[in-house]
């Protein structure tokens, strides 16, 4: 049971493969949409980074990050299109022709049950912080000098956000 799941994992990734050389950075945004949820632009490009990263299609070096130069007219034509709404707070989702499109590329593919996309969305973010404080801490102070307003700004932030869970529970 375990090889024909392997079989099948690497058959999807296969044809993921097979796509991207008819347009996949398309079908890349789809997927990470799809997975991810509602993303903005930065959003979607990390996340395609990462599906690389995870899929080790580029075996031996690093994967290639998409360009805003391609991902930005790329959202807008699928917005166009009708795959994507963009929302009022900037991030992209799939709209139902999308899901449609999704749920076709996947074929017999796709989960059947999704997981709670607030809370992996949650865990994600803190992950992505909790990482990202950890490479602050490892730069030297005279870097981080002329930022110092700003992480300021931001640890008043996460300060405010503790505080109001401290209250409510």
């Amino acid at each position: 049971m375990w090889d024909a799941f392997k079989n099948l994992h690497k058959e999807f990734h296969e044809k993921m493969e097979q796509m991207q050389q008819f347009g996949g950075l398309r079908i890349l945004i789809l997927h990470v949409l799809d997975e991810n949820g509602p993303g903005n632009g930065v959003e979607i490009m990390d996340a395609i980074q990462a599906h690389h990263e995870s899929c080790k299609l580029h075996r031996g070096h690093k994967p290639p990050r998409p360009s805003p130069g391609s991902v930005y007219p790329m959202l807008k034509k699928m917005v166009n299109e009708g795959l994507l709404t963009k929302r009022e707070d900037g991030k992209y989702e799939l709209t139902e022709k999308g899901n449609k499109v999704i749920n076709k590329l996947y074929g017999r593919f796709k989960p059947h049950e999704k997981m709670d996309r607030g809370e992996y969305s949650i865990t994600k973010a803190l992950t992505e912080i909790e990482g990202y404080v950890s490479y602050l801490e490892d730069i030297k102070e005279e870097k981080l000098a002329p930022h110092g307003e700003l992480i300021a700004e931001l640890g008043q932030r996460l300060k405010t956000i503790s505080e109001l869970l401290r209250e409510n529970n």
